[in-house]
């Protein structure tokens, strides 16, 4: 079982795979992550923000293991310095796009 809590409140929660709901900082997510069978992995999500989702959400994820297909295994990038935590027009907690001149150097704010 895995828990995980002090989510900052930038981070969304996913409703699809383009689309997701401000967290308002409350969020509290438990993963549990078994083999169901020699090549299927599950993981059963338990999502509870009391500030925004009224019960908690539940999901499964299935992932297949594809014995047959080669994959390279590639390093994520991070972008946290392209991103600053902000307020949008609603009031709600998220991650606003920091200025960047040609260089690539970031613009103080004004």
């Amino acid at each position: 079982m895995v828990d995980t809590v002090g989510v900052v409140p930038q981070a969304y929660i996913a409703i699809s795979e383009a689309a997701g709901v401000p967290n308002n900082g409350d969020m509290r997510i438990a993963e549990r992550i078994y083999l169901a069978s020699r090549d299927i992995l599950h993981v059963e999500l338990e999502i509870t923000a009391p500030k925004v989702l009224t019960r908690p959400w539940k999901t499964t994820r299935i992932y297949f293991r594809q014995r047959a297909r080669k994959f390279d295994i590639v390093e994520g990038v991070c972008l946290e310095g392209y991103f600053a935590p902000g307020t949008d027009k609603d009031g709600n907690a998220i991650f606003a796009p920091v200025k960047h001149d040609v260089g690539g150097n970031r613009v103080p704010p004004e």
